[in-house]
């Protein structure tokens, strides 16, 4: 399948580039896709897929169907774009997020006023989805630090991240945030919930990579930068043993979360 670029008859979905190029592609489709074909063609890891699939069924963007009932084995699921939008779904979108945003601010503000490390706790919650959103390879194989760099990437453009990548040292600059408002008012917990993200997507795979530190940048225009130190390999979901503590900082300044 050919790139698909955004059509101008239909507006995006909310959720970045991944997610748009997920329906674009469905809408393209000649009929319907499986998450496997989704993520082959747009060279998307398949949690990422099936994470904006969920959101695009939801949104009732996308239509869920099954294959191979009354066949040998288990049914595939199988996805297909509807018909489109209503003349007033983009402005109910845009409500929508306002109040995700919101819900994100409380919870933020609520663990930050109830919990003893909301740092800690921030990157332990973090670290559960990231390990959720990626798949562990199989038994008696390992994944290449390399290959661990672009899956974490990959991981983190797919929930509305945009991402620059440096490969030596290993480096992500992260130039928008999702959730660039609440890390604003809340760097101790958004941010550390990104840094959990990383963490337990790696651990996870039992990659030879380790999220080193997290600087925080509130100047527009100015990413924020995650580094990566190269480590002993680990069993998948196991953590590197030689791997050195994440922390997360402003310049050359760090705050450590309590506990890490």
């Amino acid at each position: 399948m050919a790139p698909v670029q955004p059509s101008d008859s239909h507006p995006g979905p909310a959720g970045g580039a991944s997610r748009t190029a997920i329906l674009e592609a469905l809408r393209h489709a000649e009929g319907p896709l499986t998450v496997q074909q989704l993520a082959r063609d747009l060279g998307l890891h398949a949690n990422t897929v099936r994470f904006h699939l969920t959101r695009l069924t939801k949104d009732g963007q996308v239509r869920e169907g099954r294959v191979g009932l009354g066949g040998p084995g288990r049914p595939k699921l199988t996805y297909e774009a509807t018909t489109g939008r209503t003349s007033g779904s983009a402005g109910t979108a845009e409500r929508e997020g306002s109040g995700y945003r919101l819900l994100a601010r409380i919870l933020a503000g609520y663990l930050a006023a109830t919990s003893d490390s909301p740092s800690r706790d921030a990157v332990a919650a973090g670290q559960e989805w990231g390990r959720h959103l990626t798949e562990r390879p199989a038994p008696f194989s390992s994944i290449s630090a390399e290959d661990a760099f672009d899956k974490i990437t990959a991981l983190m453009d797919g929930l509305g991240f945009e991402t620059e990548r440096s490969d030596d040292p290993p480096l992500l600059r992260v130039h928008h945030c999702p959730f660039r408002s609440v890390a604003e008012e809340r760097p101790d917990v958004a941010c550390s919930v990104h840094l959990g993200l990383m963490r337990g997507a790696l651990q996870e795979m039992g990659a030879p990579l380790h999220p080193a530190d997290l600087r925080v940048s509130h100047s527009p225009g100015t990413p924020c930068l995650a580094f990566f130190e190269l480590t002993g390999r680990a069993a998948p979901g196991t953590t590197p043993s030689q791997a050195l503590q994440p922390r997360i900082g402003e310049s050359a300044t760090v705050t450590p979360p309590n506990g890490e």
